[in-house]
Protein backbone atom coordinates (compact mmCIF):
# COMPACT_ATOMS: atom_id res chain seq x y z
CA UNK A 1 0.00 0.00 0.00
CA UNK A 2 2.70 2.58 0.89
CA UNK A 3 4.88 1.99 -2.61
CA UNK A 4 1.42 2.71 -4.52
CA UNK A 5 1.45 5.73 -6.50
CA UNK A 6 -2.33 5.88 -6.64
CA UNK A 7 -2.58 6.14 -2.75
CA UNK A 8 0.57 8.36 -2.91
CA UNK A 9 -1.10 10.65 -5.52
CA UNK A 10 -4.78 10.80 -3.17
CA UNK A 11 -2.63 11.42 -0.01
CA UNK A 12 -0.87 14.42 -1.60
CA UNK A 13 -4.09 15.53 -2.97
CA UNK A 14 -6.08 15.08 0.22
CA UNK A 15 -2.73 17.17 2.05
CA UNK A 16 -3.05 20.05 -0.47
CA UNK A 17 -6.68 19.91 -0.34
CA UNK A 18 -6.77 20.20 3.51
CA UNK A 19 -4.33 22.99 4.22
CA UNK A 20 -6.15 25.83 2.44
CA UNK A 21 -9.27 24.43 4.12
CA UNK A 22 -8.08 24.25 7.67
CA UNK A 23 -6.08 27.31 7.25
CA UNK A 24 -9.21 29.18 6.13
CA UNK A 25 -11.47 27.85 8.91
CA UNK A 26 -9.19 28.45 11.99
CA UNK A 27 -7.58 32.22 10.68
CA UNK A 28 -10.32 33.69 8.01
CA UNK A 29 -11.94 35.87 11.08
CA UNK A 30 -8.13 36.38 12.36
CA UNK A 31 -7.42 37.44 8.36
CA UNK A 32 -10.38 39.96 8.08
CA UNK A 33 -10.17 41.55 11.15
CA UNK A 34 -6.11 42.08 11.01
CA UNK A 35 -7.18 43.48 6.90
CA UNK A 36 -9.96 45.25 6.79
CA UNK A 37 -10.73 45.95 10.18
CA UNK A 38 -13.65 43.30 10.89
CA UNK A 39 -15.51 43.46 13.92
CA UNK A 40 -14.74 39.74 15.09
CA UNK A 41 -18.00 39.39 17.15
CA UNK A 42 -19.65 39.65 14.28
CA UNK A 43 -18.18 37.55 11.38
CA UNK A 44 -19.98 34.29 12.67
CA UNK A 45 -21.61 34.32 8.98
CA UNK A 46 -18.45 35.20 7.51
CA UNK A 47 -16.63 32.95 8.32
CA UNK A 48 -19.19 29.83 8.04
CA UNK A 49 -19.95 31.33 4.37
CA UNK A 50 -17.28 29.27 2.06
CA UNK A 51 -17.92 26.54 4.12
CA UNK A 52 -21.74 26.63 3.31
CA UNK A 53 -20.73 27.20 -0.75
CA UNK A 54 -18.54 24.22 -0.51
CA UNK A 55 -21.89 22.04 0.69
CA UNK A 56 -23.69 22.77 -1.87
CA UNK A 57 -20.80 22.29 -4.33
CA UNK A 58 -20.18 18.73 -2.64
CA UNK A 59 -23.92 17.96 -3.15
CA UNK A 60 -24.05 18.97 -6.87
CA UNK A 61 -20.28 17.60 -8.01
CA UNK A 62 -21.97 13.94 -7.49
CA UNK A 63 -24.61 14.62 -9.56
CA UNK A 64 -22.41 16.12 -12.31
CA UNK A 65 -19.88 13.19 -12.07
CA UNK A 66 -22.25 11.04 -12.26
CA UNK A 67 -24.03 12.97 -15.46
CA UNK A 68 -20.20 12.83 -17.21
CA UNK A 69 -19.87 8.85 -16.46
CA UNK A 70 -23.37 8.42 -18.35
CA UNK A 71 -22.39 10.99 -21.10
CA UNK A 72 -18.78 8.62 -21.82
CA UNK A 73 -16.28 10.23 -19.42
CA UNK A 74 -14.52 7.44 -17.78
CA UNK A 75 -14.30 7.11 -13.95
CA UNK A 76 -10.61 8.25 -14.36
CA UNK A 77 -11.37 11.36 -16.38
CA UNK A 78 -14.18 12.48 -13.81
CA UNK A 79 -11.65 12.01 -10.72
CA UNK A 80 -8.53 14.06 -12.82
CA UNK A 81 -11.11 16.67 -14.46
CA UNK A 82 -13.00 17.55 -10.74
CA UNK A 83 -9.46 17.30 -8.67
CA UNK A 84 -7.18 18.94 -11.19
CA UNK A 85 -9.83 21.82 -12.38
CA UNK A 86 -10.87 22.17 -8.60
CA UNK A 87 -7.57 22.70 -7.60
CA UNK A 88 -6.55 25.08 -10.62
CA UNK A 89 -9.48 27.64 -9.20
CA UNK A 90 -8.47 27.37 -5.71
CA UNK A 91 -4.86 28.37 -6.90
CA UNK A 92 -6.33 31.31 -9.61
CA UNK A 93 -8.97 32.23 -6.18
CA UNK A 94 -6.57 32.13 -3.35
CA UNK A 95 -3.82 33.80 -5.35
CA UNK A 96 -6.32 36.38 -6.56
CA UNK A 97 -7.45 37.37 -2.53
CA UNK A 98 -3.39 37.76 -2.06
CA UNK A 99 -3.35 40.79 -4.08
CA UNK A 100 -7.24 41.86 -3.05
CA UNK A 101 -6.26 44.31 0.11
CA UNK A 102 -8.31 47.23 0.09
CA UNK A 103 -11.54 45.36 -0.83
CA UNK A 104 -13.26 43.25 1.68
CA UNK A 105 -15.93 42.07 -0.27
CA UNK A 106 -13.83 40.94 -3.40
CA UNK A 107 -11.70 39.33 -1.21
CA UNK A 108 -14.28 37.20 0.64
CA UNK A 109 -15.20 36.48 -2.39
CA UNK A 110 -12.68 34.88 -3.47
CA UNK A 111 -11.56 33.04 -0.40
CA UNK A 112 -15.36 31.89 -0.19
CA UNK A 113 -15.16 31.02 -3.96
CA UNK A 114 -11.72 28.96 -3.01
CA UNK A 115 -12.84 27.08 -0.59
CA UNK A 116 -16.75 26.34 -2.09
CA UNK A 117 -14.50 24.89 -5.21
CA UNK A 118 -13.18 22.68 -3.10
CA UNK A 119 -15.97 20.42 -2.89
CA UNK A 120 -14.91 19.41 -6.46
CA UNK A 121 -11.96 18.22 -4.78
CA UNK A 122 -14.42 15.46 -2.62
CA UNK A 123 -16.15 14.32 -6.03
CA UNK A 124 -12.02 13.55 -7.44
CA UNK A 125 -9.76 12.24 -5.36
CA UNK A 126 -12.09 11.93 -1.75
CA UNK A 127 -13.69 8.97 -3.36
CA UNK A 128 -11.17 7.72 -5.11
CA UNK A 129 -10.27 5.10 -2.62
CA UNK A 130 -13.15 3.07 -3.29
CA UNK A 131 -11.82 2.78 -7.27
CA UNK A 132 -8.25 1.77 -6.28
CA UNK A 133 -8.77 -0.83 -3.74
CA UNK A 134 -12.93 -1.06 -2.83
CA UNK A 135 -12.46 -3.81 -0.53
CA UNK A 136 -9.45 -1.36 1.52
CA UNK A 137 -11.48 1.87 0.48
CA UNK A 138 -11.91 2.21 4.72
CA UNK A 139 -8.37 1.56 5.45
CA UNK A 140 -7.15 3.86 2.60
CA UNK A 141 -9.50 6.73 3.82
CA UNK A 142 -8.05 6.20 7.25
CA UNK A 143 -4.41 6.67 6.24
CA UNK A 144 -5.23 9.50 3.89
CA UNK A 145 -7.46 11.33 6.62
CA UNK A 146 -4.31 11.36 8.92
CA UNK A 147 -1.91 12.41 6.30
CA UNK A 148 -4.08 15.26 5.88
CA UNK A 149 -4.79 15.76 9.23
CA UNK A 150 -0.88 17.61 9.21
CA UNK A 151 -2.12 21.21 7.94
CA UNK A 152 -4.38 21.17 10.36
CA UNK A 153 -2.23 21.44 12.71
CA UNK A 154 1.04 22.86 10.17
CA UNK A 155 -1.20 25.74 8.22
CA UNK A 156 -2.20 27.78 11.18
CA UNK A 157 0.95 27.44 12.59
CA UNK A 158 2.91 28.64 9.87
CA UNK A 159 0.46 31.21 9.52
CA UNK A 160 0.44 32.66 12.70
CA UNK A 161 4.41 32.70 12.44
CA UNK A 162 4.19 34.97 9.37
CA UNK A 163 1.38 37.24 10.12
CA UNK A 164 2.59 38.48 13.36
CA UNK A 165 2.01 42.19 12.54
CA UNK A 166 -1.20 41.06 10.76
CA UNK A 167 -0.09 43.50 7.78
CA UNK A 168 -1.62 42.95 4.05
CA UNK A 169 2.03 41.75 2.97
CA UNK A 170 2.42 38.95 5.88
CA UNK A 171 -1.04 37.56 4.54
CA UNK A 172 -0.60 37.61 0.87
CA UNK A 173 2.85 35.41 1.49
CA UNK A 174 0.50 32.89 3.48
CA UNK A 175 -1.94 33.04 0.16
CA UNK A 176 0.86 32.50 -2.32
CA UNK A 177 2.07 29.57 -0.13
CA UNK A 178 -1.40 27.94 -0.02
CA UNK A 179 -1.90 28.80 -3.36
CA UNK A 180 1.16 26.81 -4.40
CA UNK A 181 0.42 24.01 -2.39
CA UNK A 182 -3.68 23.83 -4.10
CA UNK A 183 -1.08 23.69 -8.08
CA UNK A 184 1.03 21.29 -6.82
CA UNK A 185 -2.33 18.93 -5.46
CA UNK A 186 -3.16 19.67 -9.00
Amino acid sequence: MLRSQPVWAINCAHFAENWGFYLLLTLLPTYMSHTFRYNLSKSGFISALPYLVMAIILQSSGVLADWLRVRGFTTTQVRKLFTCGAFLAQTTFVMAAAFITTNSVGALVCLTAAVGLGGFCWTGFGVNHLDIAPNYAGLLMGVSNTFATIPGILSPIVAGFMTVNGTPDEWRAVFLISGAIYFIGC
